[in-house]
């Protein structure tokens, strides 16, 4: 029993330092989230994430080093791709992988090692942090007016503000699909400046004419730019609702007033109003006129030519009239013009009484035999008085 004893002992002298070899030789792992600046201290190894290269393209810049040792080295690190030093994890050195790029300051890095060299641990950056590296463009995109007519012209603005820290490079403006309901006129597609410093800001105009009536949903316009590591980046404009109505007119309205009564073989006027109650120019404006019967009323300036009578605007003018037959005339005016393109005509009327003239002679006749009357009254008075 004893032998067994001492058999056993012996074994575990042997395998007791074997096994703590095999434990100390045992490769483990750690992970950490490293912002700019920030390093992992293991043993005589230091890495330090010296920067985002590509957020696109999943590169990060370590370095790795020994502090007062050979080693010295800082690598770009392709995103989920191990990188050794000094033979690895397997040989007692590092074997370090950049796990996942969160943005364009951070990133979660593994660190696989021997456990014989201890614990990693995580040290802040102590250099100032300064300003990132980080544009940003507001977009801006609007029409100098949302509530137009068929045959207007609006002006569109595009601006683009670099309100980052950052340079923006590349910047193409994409204004697309163009709106079926405009003719673009001049300026478009938009340009803007490719590059714009933190602070400055761009602007870009064209000009469109409105063809078709409608509600019309403007859509956003798309800002493509990168940053000085070529990071690709995009910020729109918010997209509104424009109005388009129908084409704008004018449209003539016609008054006759007469001066009334009217005798025959007597003179008298006719007051002409035109005014323009549409929203569009009434041009090359005509007015004819006639008179019914043809005989029995005679009027002259009836006719008249005006250029341009402009929205909310009216024209006056008098004409003469004589009447020479007694009974009903008719005075009919016709107007004709241009809406833009467009032929146009209106009609009035006014009814003219020619009244028979009247002789004041008549009237001394009645006192006649008024007057006879009164002196045969007065005789028989002066006969009955006796």
């Amino acid at each position: 029993m004893m032998k067994l004893i001492y058999l056993m002992v012996a074994i575990l002298n042997v395998l007791g330092p074997q096994a703590e070899a095999q434990t100390s030789d045992e490769v483990t792992f750690s992970d950490f989230t490293l912002s700019i600046g920030d390093s992992i201290d293991l043993g005589p190894y230091q890495a330090e994430l010296v920067e985002i290269q590509s957020l696109r393209d999943g590169i990060a810049v370590m370095r790795v080093s020994q502090p007062g040792g050979r080693l010295d080295e800082q690598r770009a690190f392709l995103e989920n791709s191990a990188n050794s030093f000094e033979g690895g994890a397997e040989d007692g050195g590092l074997t370090i992988t950049v796990v996942d790029i969160f943005d364009e300051q951070s990133a979660k890095v593994r660190v696989e090692y021997r456990k014989d060299l201890g614990s990693p641990r995580k040290q802040a950056s102590l250099r100032p942090k300064g300003a990132l590296d980080k544009p940003n463009l507001m977009v801006r995109k609007s029409f100098d007016k949302t509530s137009l007519n068929v045959g207007d012209n609006v002006r569109a603005t595009v601006t683009v503000k670099n309100t980052g820290t950052g340079k923006a490079l590349e910047i193409k403006a994409e204004d697309l699909p163009p709106l079926p309901e405009f003719s673009y006129i001049a300026g478009y597609p938009p340009k803007i400046k490719e590059e714009l410093d933190p602070g400055e800001t761009d602007t870009a105009e064209y000009v469109m004419t409105a063809i078709k009536e409608g509600s019309i949903r403007v859509p956003a316009i798309v800002v493509a730019y990168t940053d000085s590591k070529k990071n690709p980046k995009s910020n729109n404009s918010e997209p509104f609702i424009v109005i388009i109505n129908a084409k704008s007119k004018p449209d003539l309205e016609i008054s006759l007033q007469p001066s009334l009564p009217l005798q025959s073989g007597g003179k008298g006027s006719l007051n002409v109003s035109v005014a323009n109650v549409g929203k569009a120019s009434a041009t090359r404006v005509e007015i004819r006129g006639e008179v019914k019967p043809l005989e029995g009323l005679e009027a002259s300036g009836l006719d008249k030519t005006f250029f341009e009578i402009k929205p909310g605007e009216e024209e006056n003018y008098t004409a003469g009239l004589v009447g020479s037959i007694a009974g009903n005339y008719t005075i009919k005016l016709r107007v004709s013009y241009q809406g833009d393109d467009e032929a146009m005509f209106r009609e009035s009327q006014a009814e003219v009484p020619v009244l028979e003239r009247e002789y004041k002679y008549l009237y001394y006749l009645l006192i006649v035999p008024v007057a006879l009357a009164g002196l045969w009254i007065y005789r028989r008075h002066r006969e009955y008085k006796y």
